[in-house]
């Protein structure tokens, strides 16, 4: 049986809450987020002065390709259909079904969330709200440790729903197969490039002779993604700081200890960095549940990526009983949430801070990872306490909006006059008096 540390937290135990609260942190080293921010700046502020020259230097530093013309990088709509007809009839019903499901949630939502309004007062003035779609999305497929065509789904179908006419997809030259080129034909897409990382994502926010400037940048990646779009952002918007992926799991001992287990590695699998955390009010389950990882990691098909995110970042957290789970979870805001537990709708009724959650015992996550309809592009790092999934209101703004007859303006106008006098912002107080 493999030898190997995992992380347990008793409730009962001295300076349980700040053992999770390290616990949790330790991916987030401060030393090791301010080396890679460095790193980051390097690429962007290279990427931003010397634009095409930069991005042919990292194409062949980190991407291993010599170019001599970077529109090179555009891959053509007539190579994306090719590679859609060369599919399967089982994949392309794979990939179609899936994109179907994905398109009937986000159009539910736009349904129930995007809505114009007004307000018409009595005196004749209106005022309210009107939606827009932005103009320009860039939208990044990651794809250095896999390739992820549900990325390409969970991207596009929200833009696309929301009104979206202008999309630039950029996608790292390891993730060009036939899955990832055929997911883009169905979608209709046309404008997509062969470029990942940071240079990829830096291009977006910047522009250059063939990556046009967008105005919001959105999709999930690994630290390196995530950093440079948190300091990118306000060159242009961006959705959520989405990775690396994390996962926690309440359960109690009613559960397959061997279910919980490939549920927890299904979150590991993704990168070194992932997190994966389980609380549960049974300490015999906990036990059962370490020895079953310690047992299959070996025989896994991504053991390494596995045993290195299970040795750093895994928790195994014991509480008395599953009440004592909601101060954990409100502090941990995990991007997924799994409630293995009898009665688990009620219990998710009382959770505030989780970004998808995945209810009763038959409820896994990789349903929300692919075909269940959910958008798998959510906060991680404790973002999840004010921010959302990524969804069709990611890709609108809202326009406010007044008109004011003469009986209002004569019945707000001294209010407001004097409010700009009390602030001393007297041309405020001018600029209503002159229509007086």
């Amino acid at each position: 049986m493999l030898k190997i540390h995992i992380n347990k937290v008793d409730i009962n135990s001295k300076n349980y809450y700040k053992n999770i609260i390290n616990l949790t942190n330790l991916r987030y080293k401060k030393n090791k987020i301010k080396k890679i921010e460095n790193y980051s700046k390097n690429i962007i502020y290279n990427i931003e002065k010397f634009k095409e020259k930069s991005l042919l230097f990292y194409l062949k530093r980190f991407e291993n390709r010599t170019l001599k013309n970077i529109k090179s990088i555009k891959i053509d709509y007539k190579t994306l259909e090719n590679e859609f007809f060369k599919l399967d009839n089982e994949t392309k019903f794979i990939l179609e079904s899936s994109k179907n499901r994905i398109e009937m949630f986000h159009e539910e939502q736009k349904k129930n969330i995007l809505k114009n309004w007004k307000i018409l007062e009595e005196s004749g003035n209106i005022m309210g709200q009107k939606i827009n779609s932005i103009g320009r999305v860039g939208l990044y497929i990651p794809g250095g440790k896999a390739v992820y065509p549900s990325s390409v789904f969970m991207n596009i179908i929200p833009a696309k729903i929301a009104g979206i006419d202008n999309i630039t997809v950029c996608s790292p030259s390891k993730s060009n197969n036939s899955l990832i080129f055929s997911s883009i034909f169905i979608c209709g897409i046309k404008k997509i490039y062969s470029i990942g990382g940071i240079q990829a994502i830096s291009s977006m926010f910047f522009g250059n002779k063939i990556i046009k400037k967008c105005d919001k940048v959105c999709g999930p990646g690994n630290i390196y993604i995530t950093i440079s779009k948190k300091i990118l952002f306000g060159i242009s918007g961006i959705d959520n700081l989405a990775g690396p992926s994390e996962l926690t799991i309440i359960t109690d001992n009613k559960s397959d200890p061997e279910v919980i287990v490939m549920d927890l590695f299904s979150q590991s699998e993704h990168d070194n960095l992932a997190q994966s955390i389980l609380i549960c009010n049974d300490y015999e389950f906990i036990e059962s549940i370490e020895l079953l990882i310690k047992k299959y990691i070996p025989f896994l098909y991504r053991k390494n990526i596995i045993y290195s995110s299970i040795l750093k970042n895994i928790i195994l957290i014991k509480v008395d009983n599953l009440n004592q789970a909601f101060n954990i979870l409100n502090m941990i805001a995990p991007e997924h949430l799994i409630i293995s537990i009898n009665n688990g709708y009620e219990f998710f009724k009382n959770i505030k801070d989780a970004g998808s959650n995945f209810i009763d015992y038959k409820t896994g996550e990789s349903f929300g990872d692919y075909n269940s309809g959910l958008n798998h592009i959510i906060p991680t790092n404790k973002n999840c306490k004010f921010s959302s999934p990524l969804g069709v209101y990611d890709f609108n703004k809202n326009l406010n909006f007044l008109k004011i007859n003469n009986i209002s303006f004569n019945k707000i106008s001294n209010s407001t006059i004097k409010f700009s006098k009390k602030e001393k912002l007297y041309s405020h107080s001018d600029s209503i008096k002159i229509r007086i």
